[in-house]
């Protein structure tokens, strides 16, 4: 009941205008940071920052506010800058991150990190155990969910349907190659995405208290 709860209370915030006003934001930054800042270390490695947008929208305003968002970043991000043909079988893992971001990050309190010193730093966690241990398991979940099964699936699913060669054993050698594939670039990934999110949604959730209580005190 805790569970589908999260998904009806996070419903009822989309009744409140400055949750369409912010998540509408939060939105365009995640189509500006998805398509101009990107750390490209390799060919096959590259660090994007657009999941603090969807990450920020699931922490704020719950589940289906994040499912709903990356539905429309995803969207709106083909139309802006189209890539291939269209499936709605890879916005459904945009919205599986947004949806796993919620439930682990809704009604939280994000951790203060301490950046005076990599020992403040690391002290400032260990202070707050509870609440990095929901960005760990927000992150290493959708890495997981996201892009070790879904996105594997989908795309040897796509390609099977493209070579009309749809035979289990195929199939399934294929998704295997693609999960191995996507293991190190993960791996490398997921520790960098915590540490981000570590630092940066304390700030967020600060800055957007301190804007609305100010409105308040002013209304």
């Amino acid at each position: 009941m805790a569970f589908f709860g999260s998904f009806k209370k996070s419903a009822a915030e989309l009744k409140d205008i400055r949750c369409l006003v912010v998540t509408a934001m939060l939105i365009g930054l995640d189509l500006v940071l998805k398509f101009f800042l990107n750390l490209n270390l390799t060919d096959e490695l590259k660090i994007s920052f657009a999941f603090v947008a969807i990450a920020s929208i699931g922490m704020l305003y719950g589940p289906t506010v994040g499912a709903i968002a990356c539905v429309i970043t995803d969207i709106v991000g083909f139309m802006i800058k189209p890539s291939g043909t269209f499936n709605p079988l890879f916005t459904l893992v945009e919205v599986a991150g947004g949806v796993l971001y919620g439930l682990f990050l809704y009604n939280f309190s994000p951790v203060k990190p301490d950046v005076e010193s990599p020992k403040a730093f690391f002290k400032s966690i260990l202070e707050n155990w509870v609440s990095a241990l929901r960005i760990v398991l927000a992150k290493i979940t959708v890495a997981v969910v996201c892009n070790l099964i879904m996105t594997p699936l989908f795309l040897t699913f796509q390609k099977q349907l493209e070579a009309s060669d749809f035979t289990p054993a195929v199939f399934w050698a294929g998704f295997i190659s693609r999960i191995s594939t996507r293991l190190i670039k993960n791996a490398i990934e997921v520790p960098v995405h915590i540490l981000i999110l570590m630092l940066t949604l304390f700030p967020i959730m600060a800055a957007y208290k301190a804007i609305f209580r100010q409105h308040k005190s002013a209304t």
